[in-house]
């Protein structure tokens, strides 16, 4: 072989050696990109764990008898539940209304404190309160009354991801056999045959879409669909479409058919709300429908079945022809394919779409509330946790009370408002509790339903006013040598204050009454009998007496403090005067009751705590003048407007130069704080009896506050006193006279000269009246 022939077999040999070694190593690179992926797919399937929301669920309505609810709010409040008004109730989340009886099937839910089992109940109304309540298990004969039927909660927000998704995850068993055909039907025919790829089904949904002129199947697989999902990006590339391919295959692989199904149910994007994607069929419903997969049609679960190819475009909402279109020709594939019948096909495919109203924003509702909400769960909880855990958070509001607080506080600051030269509009801000738990209710932070921003109810910290005068007065009763007839001086005073300052106070409208009762100064909200009283008990026992109420800001020990110099958010307020409304027994107020994980077992309770501040035959007596404010006080003026709701007890609150009105008061059920004012501080032209107390009434009224019932402590008695005030009192001031509470053992001078006066049947009717006040 000649030298050049040899070297002709030499560069052979070698590039033949070069080439087994280029694709040697392809392979072998191949082969361990393979393994990579498929240790990736294993690994991160088996651990496959979505950040869900923290969701935060509202007061549930409870139904009982004596509730004072009208069939119109239950109705209202079933439908936002995404209950269905039907002829004849046959399954949960439906009812039927007959002149003042509603029967219905509630759906059941699981609560912090257990499981709410569905019945059957049957609600009948007397007026706005309940008359009687009767239940049975799904399916039986009526059994008679029942104590209580709980409704399930309804979401009003969520603590959203950082990822901006949203899903409810759910199990395979959890989902209805019809929207398991109809996706099997128009995304992947052969999904239990083929093993992740599916070259035939490529070839016959491109014949089928050519045939019918439309995108009516998909030639990806679901377990291509479910890879593109959790492991790859949207690019069109043939890079990306091995990758998806090889990834399906080795899905396929390790997990079975119902696993990846499962995964993909939860995991499919089907819309978007706001910066929230709805992902997976469950939340779908909700959002879609307001009820819950299993309550859904087959219509329904058709037109769902179809968003998966494009949930923006065949959005029922936004393109209702293209969803029914969409819709119809999932249910012909099913019909086609033998998983409905001819009857059934023909009924679905023209029923109407029934899409719900479009949900508020879960991250934009009640903005005011859930920020008082976050405040509360943050000494528990990192944001981490609200945010991926898939926490329950059962909160106090009451949807009834917040929504109407909603719709009447704008309209009711309108009315009083002082309209500024600049246009600057007056703000608000309401808080309301629960007069007997110390539960929030509603909240408001600004005039506004739904405004975002500064939260006047949590950070207006603003001077009080005459709403401090409650501790003022409850301090002097506390302390033994005071009673509601305590002659006080209503005459001017020069003091001498803090620094050297002379202090002057006055009466609001510059009279003056010389000799009046504890009980008429406050109802009348005197200052300078205020004063007198506030220097007789000491500036430094009125500030432990706030402490005691709740308040807990440090409060400078000054004169100008028995008129108001206190700063206070309406939250802060409301918390001193529910202790007032719970007759004496501090509560902290709260907007959490329980968090639960995902499944509902319980992590944290925020159970009722109380504790007694004060007498309660002290705060009796304080409550007679409180309640006189209506009577005879600064709240007189809205006297008729609530006449079938008095007694109450309130407390207008006014600031110098009117920079804020206040007004604060109490029923038996409900507690509400109201101020009006400017962030700038300046004048709103306003009293508290021109301005927050409208505003409450306006409320109030909506709402049907119930009066108050609060019984006599034992030691109360009650007796005459001269009409007026006297410290010491003539045979003619006994024979004018007014009855008054007082604690046994407590008579002043003024009522025992008269008792001593008194003739023998004087004394029997006396005693007769004491019995019965």
């Amino acid at each position: 072989m000649t030298e050049p022939e040899v070297k002709r077999v030499h560069s052979r040999q070698s590039w033949r050696r070069g080439l087994t070694w280029v694709l040697g190593s392809g392979i072998a690179l191949i082969l361990v990109w393979l393994v990579w992926v498929d240790y990736q797919v294993r690994r991160d399937f088996e651990a496959l764990q979505w950040a869900l929301p923290a969701r935060i669920y509202a007061r549930p309505a409870e139904l009982y008898t004596g509730a004072h609810l009208s069939i119109t709010d239950l109705t209202d409040h079933l439908q936002r539940l995404g209950y269905r008004q039907v002829d004849t109730v046959s399954g949960a989340g439906e009812f039927t209304r007959q002149g003042q009886q509603l029967r219905l099937q509630t759906r059941g839910f699981r609560f912090w404190d257990g499981s709410e089992p569905g019945v059957m109940a049957q609600i009948e109304f007397a007026g706005s309160r309940i008359a009687r309540v009767s239940a049975s298990a799904v399916g039986g004969a009526f059994e008679g009354d029942v104590p209580l039927v709980r409704l399930e909660p309804v979401e009003i927000a969520q603590i959203n991801p950082d990822t901006g998704e949203d899903r409810l995850p759910v199990s395979l068993t959890q989902v209805p056999d019809a929207l398991v055909n109809a996706i099997i039907a128009v995304e992947d025919q052969r999904f239990y045959q083929h093993w992740g790829v599916d070259p035939k089904g490529i070839l016959r949904a491109l014949w089928v879409n050519l045939r019918r002129g439309e995108v009516a199947q998909g030639g990806s697989t679901l377990t291509q669909q479910l890879v593109k999902n959790l492991y790859l990006t949207q690019d069109r590339t043939l890079r990306r479409k091995i990758e998806e391919a090889v990834m399906a295959l080795a899905l396929e692989l390790h997990f079975s058919k119902d696993e990846i199904l499962a995964a993909y149910l939860n995991e499919v994007f089907l819309g978007q709300d706001g910066n929230r994607a709805i992902h997976g069929f469950t939340l779908a419903a909700q959002f879609y429908f307001a009820r819950p997969l299993a309550e859904l049609s087959l219509a329904e679960l058709a037109l769902l079945a179809g968003l998966p190819r494009g949930a923006s475009y065949y959005n029922p909402r936004r393109n209702p022809e293209r969803a029914m279109n969409r819709r119809n020709t999932v249910l012909r594939n099913m019909f086609e394919q033998g998983y409905i019948s001819a009857a059934d096909y023909d009924s679905a495919r023209v029923a109407d779409l029934r899409t719900s109203q479009r949900p508020t924003r879960r991250n934009r509702a009640y903005p005011a509330f859930m920020e008082l909400v976050r405040a509360d769960l943050a000494r528990d909880y990192d944001a981490d946790a609200l945010r991926s855990e898939g926490l329950r958070i059962f909160t106090t509001l009451d949807l009834r009370v917040q929504d109407t607080m909603d719709s009447a506080l704008e309209p009711a600051v309108a009315a009083v408002e002082v309209t500024a030269d600049d246009g600057t509009a007056l703000q608000a801000a309401m808080v309301i509790t629960d007069s007997n738990t110390g539960e929030v209710r509603a909240l408001a932070g600004a005039r506004r339903s739904g405004a975002v921003g500064f939260n006047r109810a949590l950070n207006a910290v603003r001077p009080i006013g005459s709403l401090v005068k409650p501790a003022v007065y409850l301090a002097a009763l506390e302390s033994g040598n005071n009673t509601l007839a305590t002659v006080l001086s209503d005459r001017p005073v020069d003091l001498l204050a803090e620094g050297g300052q002379q202090w002057s106070p006055r009466n609001y409208d510059d009279q003056m009454f010389g000799d009046v009762y504890l009980h008429d100064a406050l109802a009348r909200s005197l200052n300078l009998a205020t004063v007198d009283l506030g220097i007789k008990i000491g500036v430094d026992t009125v500030i432990d007496m706030l402490a005691k109420l709740g308040h807990t800001r440090p409060v400078p020990e000054y004169l100008s403090l028995l008129l108001g110099a206190v700063d206070m958010a309406p939250l802060e307020v409301a918390r001193f005067y529910q202790t007032l409304a719970s007759n004496g027994f501090y509560s902290p107020l709260r907007s959490v009751e329980a968090v639960t994980t995902g499944t509902g077992e319980r992590l944290q309770r925020y159970g009722f705590e109380t504790e007694q501040v004060a007498d309660a035959s002290s705060v009796f007596l304080l409550e007679q003048a409180l309640q006189d404010v209506f009577a005879q006080g600064t709240a007189r003026s809205v006297a008729d407007d609530l006449a079938d709701k008095l007694p109450l007890a309130g407390k207008t609150g006014t600031t110098n130069d009117f920079r804020d009105s206040w007004f604060a008061g109490y029923g038996d059920d409900l507690t509400g704080v109201v101020w009006l004012g400017y962030d700038d501080n300046r004048s709103t032209g306003l009293t508290g009896a021109t301005g927050a107390l409208r505003v409450w009434t306006a409320v109030m009224q909506q709402l049907n506050i119930q009066p108050r019932q609060t019984r006599a402590p034992n030691a109360i008695v009650w007796h005459e006193v001269p009409v007026q005030a006297t410290a010491r009192p003539a045979d003619d001031d006994c024979r004018n006279t007014r009855l008054l509470p007082f604690r046994a053992g407590q008579l002043p001078v003024a009522v025992t000269h008269c008792l001593q006066s008194e003739s023998l049947l004087e004394r029997v009717f006396d005693r007769f009246r004491s019995q019965n006040p």
